[in-house]
């Protein structure tokens, strides 16, 4: 067959491709999206319920169809004992209105399995169980380096655990009181892990597998010579650390629906994945530890 043919049906079927309708929209089918994650320290537990949406291909996308759930029974089982949840309307931080599930009586125990039970008029129960994760006990020491300053090394402070965490996640602040005319002030910022030269930004540490992270001693100074000078009646120079177990439900749901686009919050808007039964969104726990320690331990 000659050149000539090979280009006449190339473009034949070019033609044919063009002549005939092509989108990469799916047919849609509702489901029911749950967001849940224990905190005991929190004054309230929140489930979060949608519906998910058919919508129009675009940025941003328009919801086709409803998303509201209109109305839900939803428990939380704590070993043997269950937990209703009230329906009721909550303002977000940027003033809107959210309808929520909350409870203010459960307080998450760790290494406690705990069940979810959604139940919605005319869709099928859903149920979820996890056994909650035993909690760190966060813990800071200096680490010298051969040379340079070393670092702040930050650890769970377990070697051994009852029910091993998916993951784990630190942050620490560097807090500095200082009188100023008689009135004691508070001067807080968040201490970064290092510099991203590409984008010229601070990163900071997120939720990994690793159960201890380093900070750069350096880094620490450098924030310290920001927030205070030896001119200033300072009362005390902190550091304030907190760190995190998670489950493996919502390590892998922060890793794949939001750890590629915001190392920091979580991203609820999106739930294409599903770490639930019978449901999108995830069931999660995070179980949180806090400790505050001199700054003189680590900088001099």
């Amino acid at each position: 067959m000659g050149k000539s043919a090979l280009l006449l049906i190339a473009a034949g079927m070019l033609v044919i491709a063009c002549d005939n309708d092509f989108s990469p929209k799916t047919d849609f089918e509702r489901k029911l999206v749950v967001f849940c994650v224990l905190e005991p320290t929190q004054d309230m537990q929140v489930v979060r319920l949608a519906w998910s949406y058919d919508a129009d291909i675009g940025v941003p996308l328009r919801p086709l169809t409803p998303v509201e759930v209109g109305e839900a029974a939803v428990f939380i089982r704590q070993g043997g004992n269950p937990y209703r949840f009230t329906d009721t309307v909550l303002t977000a931080a940027d003033g809107s209105l959210v309808r929520t599930w909350i409870s203010r009586e459960l307080k998450p125990k760790n290494e406690t399995e705990h069940r979810l039970e959604v139940s919605v008029p005319g869709y099928p129960r859903v149920t979820h169980a996890l056994t909650t994760p035993s909690r760190m006990y966060v813990s800071a020491e200096g680490v010298k380096a051969d040379t340079g300053e070393g670092w702040m090394r930050l650890s769970s402070g377990i070697s051994n655990y009852k029910v091993r965490p998916g993951g784990f996640y630190f942050r620490a602040w560097l807090v500095v009181t200082v009188r100023e005319n008689g009135v004691v002030n508070e001067r807080r910022a968040e201490i970064p892990l290092h510099m991203a030269t590409d984008r010229d930004q601070w990163v900071y540490p997120s939720p990994a597998k690793e159960d201890e992270v380093f900070f750069d001693i350096r880094i620490i100074r450098r924030i310290a010579n920001l927030l205070f000078d030896e001119t200033e009646e300072v009362v005390t120079k902190q550091i304030i650390t907190r760190g995190y177990t998670m489950n493996n439900e919502l390590y892998s749901y922060y890793k794949v629906v939001r750890g590629f686009d915001d190392p920091v919050t979580m991203r609820l808007d999106k739930p294409d994945i599903a770490f639930i039964d019978g449901a999108l969104g995830v069931f999660g726990a995070a179980l949180p530890d806090s400790a505050t320690f001199p700054l003189s331990r680590f900088v001099k």
